[in-house]
């Protein structure tokens, strides 16, 4: 699933390739996709009109063209973006396209069909899921206040997009792996330096992963997500541990991250 540095990397996509064309058609080849909009008021709403700017809010990306109004999108498992031009060939994956008066197109293609998308205001949007404040942009002093009497394990609040918005499992495993902070440590043992590394090693993981492109072969061979796989080993040489955490499949280093006494 698209996580946070995804995300990211798909807004960069949609500014260099999105904003300023006019959109003359739309085409949506499997409405069951939208949310909150039939697809004739969606076409409605966008044909004519020009995407002016991109935002990122954990996992969702909003594209601004009319007023408070904005393209939504989720990529759910599978979904990603496409800019091509019209004498290339549609794919059979692509669930809606704009078409842009300078013949090309943009493209959500999406094989599984489990991602979504709709109109909305991102001000409305966050506040009816709400999402806790995006991971990228969340300073340690609000970071300190969520965890303030919270007892839960660490890795189900990280994944928890109500909590902090836009970190997945393969972040989280990274995030913890870097805090030296076993998977199921409960959220209220840790002391104010467990806090501070940890809010360090979100922003840093998060920030490492847009500049990695967010693939796991672009990685520092220092990072756990180059050798998450079975019977892998740490950075380090210690063979990782794999466990099940609130129904998800995480690695850790039972030598670097153990459970607080």
């Amino acid at each position: 699933m698209p996580e946070l540095p995804s995300v990211e990397l798909f807004k960069r996509f949609f500014e260099d390739n999105g904003l300023y064309q006019t959109i003359i058609d739309v085409q949506v080849s499997s409405p069951e996709i939208l949310f909150n909009i039939k697809k004739d008021a969606f076409q409605e709403a966008l044909i004519g009109e020009k995407f002016d700017s991109s935002y990122r809010y954990g996992k969702y990306l909003f594209s601004s063209f009319k007023g408070n109004q904005d393209l939504v999108i989720h990529f759910g498992m599978t979904g990603f973006l496409r800019y091509y031009s019209k004498e290339d060939n549609h794919h059979k994956h692509d669930r809606i396209s704009f078409i842009f008066d300078n013949g090309r197109i943009m493209s959500f293609n999406d094989p599984r069909k489990f991602g979504k998308v709709g109109i909305a205001s991102p001000r409305d949007l966050i506040r009816e899921k709400k999402l806790g404040p995006d991971a990228l942009h969340l300073d340690y002093p609000l970071f300190k206040k969520l965890f303030h009497n919270r007892k839960g394990a660490l890795k189900p609040l990280l994944l928890n997009q109500k909590f902090i918005a836009g970190i997945g499992n393969l972040y989280a495993d990274e995030i913890l792996y870097q805090s030296k902070l076993h998977p199921l440590e409960k959220a209220n043992h840790l002391q104010e330096n467990n806090l501070k590394n940890l809010h360090e090693n979100m922003v840093k993981v998060l920030k490492k992963a847009i500049d990695c492109k967010d693939s796991l072969s672009n990685f520092p061979q220092e990072y756990l997500l180059a050798h998450r796989y079975p019977q892998g080993e740490c950075p380090h040489g210690e063979k990782l541990e794999i466990i099940k955490v609130g129904g998800r499949t995480t690695y850790y280093c039972p030598h670097r991250q153990k459970l607080f006494k």
